[in-house]
């Protein structure tokens, strides 16, 4: 997952002069503002008045602070603050419910950089989104070893030597008691970069991108959630998983011949997206339909939708554009959660493609939707229904 965007006006802008103070002292630099204006503008011109590179070393640091500060990571930082205020500091918990986000990060972070850094990766974990789903065959217990770890980066390694990536690779690790995750960081293919020379003229400089590719594993429900941006690396990764740390090298289902998600529900008239109200979802719609028609001429059709309809208006709708969700296949979906509150905050929009793919992560909000998929039936993870190739072959484009 990419940093937030660093914007250093904005930043300062939105920390109390207390949480500056302490910000600052911690940097060990002393800021000379020139009084003219609101004290967040001059902050900024003072900051910005920095030796270069001091302030870029600083601001590297800074990033983490800068990602927790974003609205979906409050709760990580609330879960934070009782791990580190709990002994002597308590009275902090409680003041810290009315801090600003920034505030609270930049507090956390000072009093605990090693916890900090630990949430953070947590945080960019769980919010990764656009994953393909390999539903593990039975449940497991893992228990990765450093030979493992080992032998994994150099499978790896050896993998990009036989093709145009560069050999060098890095492999970290993450591990809580929900889920185990493997980053590999390795070199992309040599692509050209403008930039100017000594004589100041653009030239095209020759570099190798570091990518990162992500396998998480899902101990509750043995499935491996996979983030690399080629079928060929996802089902590399899958695979190695599989043979290292499992030691069964057909553990995952095979997606060509049992889907991840099945549509079926949407056929029913009656279908109408049960829910329990201690989850706070007010509404569930469907805004999209991706279906192959009867049409032999057709590949697919997209359908986009307002939300409200209900499945059965839905239908009505989809037959106006020549779509029969009766008999035509459906290749994704895309779903629009209404939940309890104000705001933008409180839409959740997911997207199910067949065979696998889905932009679902593991926030606490997507964690009960997927509960719901399960029970709804259209998770369909486990069931060994065959499916027509072509259509998978569509889905996946």
């Amino acid at each position: 997952m990419a940093n937030r965007e660093w914007n250093p006006k904005s930043f300062f802008r939105h920390l109390t002069p207390g949480a500056l103070d302490v910000l600052l002292e911690w940097a060990s630099v002393e800021l000379v503002l020139d009084g003219q204006g609101p004290l967040g503008e001059q902050v900024y011109r003072a900051w910005k008045a920095l030796p270069e590179a001091e302030r870029v070393a600083i601001e590297t640091k800074l990033l983490p602070v800068n990602d927790l500060c974003g609205p979906h990571a409050r709760p990580y930082l609330e879960r934070l603050a009782l791990q580190v205020w709990t002994n002597g500091h308590a009275h902090l918990v409680e003041e810290s419910r009315e801090w600003s986000a920034q505030d609270l990060a930049v507090r956390l972070f000072i009093a605990d950089e090693a916890r900090f850094l630990e949430a953070h990766q947590a945080h960019a974990l769980d919010m990764m989104e656009h994953l393909t789903e390999y539903y593990g065959r039975y449940p497991v217990t893992l228990k990765p070893t450093a030979e493992a770890k080992a032998a994994m980066k150099l499978a790896m390694a050896n993998y990009f030597r036989e093709t145009a990536f560069g050999a060098r690779c890095q492999v970290e690790d993450f591990a809580n008691e929900e889920k185990f995750a493997l980053f590999i960081y390795h070199e992309d293919e040599v692509a050209p970069f403008d930039r100017f020379n000594d004589k100041g003229v653009v030239e095209p400089d020759w570099q190798r991108p570091v990518v990162r590719l992500a396998a998480v594993f899902q101990f509750e429900t043995s499935t491996l959630l996979v983030k690399a941006p080629r079928v060929t690396e996802r089902e590399k990764l899958r695979d190695l998983f599989a043979q290292t740390f499992i030691g069964d090298p057909a553990y995952f289902e095979d997606t060509s011949k049992s889907p991840k998600f099945c549509f079926d529900p949407l056929r029913d008239d009656d279908f109408d997206f049960p829910v329990r109200g201690f989850d706070k979802i007010e509404e569930v719609s469907i805004v999209r339909i991706v279906a192959k028609p009867a049409s032999r001429d057709v590949k697919r059709v997209t359908v986009e939708m307002k939300p409200g309809f209900t499945v059965l208006g839905v239908r009505a709708l989809l037959e106006e554009h020549g779509l029969n969700l009766s008999n035509d296949e459906i290749h994704g979906v895309r779903l629009q959660f209404r939940f309890e509150g104000k705001g933008r905050q409180r839409y959740r929009t997911v997207s199910l493609f067949n065979p696998n793919s889905s932009n679902l992560n593991d926030t606490e909000r997507d964690r009960v939707i997927r509960r719901y998929l399960k029970e709804w039936g259209i998770d369909a993870s486990g069931r060994r229904s065959p499916v027509a190739a072509a259509a998978f072959e569509a889905a996946a484009q």
